[in-house]
């Protein structure tokens, strides 16, 4: 687990990042621990524990947390939960005031503050509700709002040593979540048998939760997603499979995706999959401090054209990952954020061939002067 002298850091560096950008607070955003809670957990250790849920007049919020944060160190930071038990014992913040109407609660707080004329950044502007956002500003129209994500940024892509342990510890997780499902495939086997098998495997190994593994078989291998996650469709004998298993342990996420092939593999499939697994490699030793995010995009389509796939291949070859599945850097084209060392990537490419079949491999690397050191235990050749 983190300790609690980090969290008191993380607060710090926030705190001074908003004075540099001339703001009075920081509200903090967080939704649901399966899906967007990362900042707020990140300076609080609170993962709201119940799903986002409808607006009424009575309950606006729920599934959601907010987290106000004073750029003056004297000022004690506030946690707002959505009526739903906080855990006591992760919490890292003194003040945590429960409400089924955060609208409410924070309207009543900044008024607490004498914040009602300052200017705040908003992390998580994609995430805050509209009906929220127009509650508060109804509330306190004098506020001067300024979307500051970016503030949070570089402070949680480098991961700390702490970090990087647990997120090898979920990588274990997801290792016992494939080898489940690589057991579960044979011919006969339907797609749901499989997921099944890894779920049960995911929560045997200790996940928190799983939010999804993609079982993908047949055609459906080239798509890179699709709802739902694993249907009734019956494996055969000489089908590709993809499996990517996304979930977290003690918070911190895993996703790991590796492909397969139902029997014995044809020369096609073979070439399909050394291809995907070269490039793979490629990209993990180009994992190195100064390396722009989109460079590795690139890289991947160089490799994959020269073995007659770059027509197949996807320009998204990977993203950051810590608190939440996808986080600054994504790896594409455009991205020109450059990598430092010790963020932690999940590098991803893939061939994607329509009606046919389609690959990818997916290794979860901390970014070093050397090139990614992979903390992902599972094999990459399942074939």
């Amino acid at each position: 687990m983190i300790h609690t002298d980090e969290f008191t850091e993380r607060r710090g560096q926030a705190r001074a990042a908003a004075r540099e950008a001339g703001l009075d607070a920081l509200l903090v955003v967080g939704r649901s621990f399966y899906d967007r809670c990362g900042d707020v957990a990140w300076l609080t250790n609170h993962f709201p524990p119940f799903p986002a849920c409808v607006f009424d007049e009575q309950i606006r919020g729920m599934g959601h947390a907010l987290f106000l944060l004073s750029a003056d160190e004297h000022v004690a930071p506030t946690l707002l939960v959505d009526g739903r038990a906080h855990r006591a014992d992760l919490v890292t913040v003194e003040d945590v005031r429960a409400s089924n109407n955060l609208s409410a609660a924070l309207i009543e707080l900044m008024r607490e503050r004498n914040l009602t004329r300052a200017a705040i950044g908003i992390v998580g502007d994609d995430i805050l509700p509209t009906a929220m956002y127009r509650d508060v500003t109804r509330g306190c129209p004098e506020v001067r709002w300024a979307p500051s994500d970016e503030l949070l940024v570089p402070l949680r892509s480098v991961k700390s040593a702490a970090e990087q342990q647990l997120l090898a510890e979920a990588a274990v997780v997801a290792d016992a979540t494939l080898r489940a499902a690589l057991d579960a495939i044979g011919p006969g086997a339907k797609e749901s048998d499989v997921c099944a098998a890894g779920m049960h495997g995911a929560y045997a190994a200790g996940a928190d939760f799983v939010r999804y593994l993609r079982v993908h078989s047949g055609p459906w291998s080239a798509w890179s997603s699709r709802w739902p996650q694993a249907t009734e469709r019956v494996i055969e004998a000489g089908d590709v499979v993809t499996l990517d298993a996304i979930g977290a342990k003690n918070g911190y996420q895993f996703d790991v995706l590796r492909t397969t092939v139902c029997g014995r593999v044809n020369d096609d499939q073979r070439r399909m999959l050394e291809a995907v697994l070269r490039a793979v490699d490629k990209l993990v030793d180009a994992a190195r401090p100064g390396t722009l995010a989109e460079d590795l995009s690139h890289l991947a389509r160089e490799f994959l054209t020269a073995d007659g796939f770059g027509k197949y291949a996807s320009p998204f070859v990977g993203h950051g990952i810590g608190l939440e599945t996808c986080e600054h850097p994504y790896l594409l084209p455009g991205v020109t954020r450059e990598l430092v060392e010790n963020m932690v990537l999940c590098i991803e490419p893939g061939i994607n061939i329509p009606d046919v079949a389609g690959c990818s491999i997916e290794q979860e690397v901390v970014v070093t002067p050397h090139g990614g050191r992979v903390i992902t235990e599972t094999p990459v050749v399942w074939w």
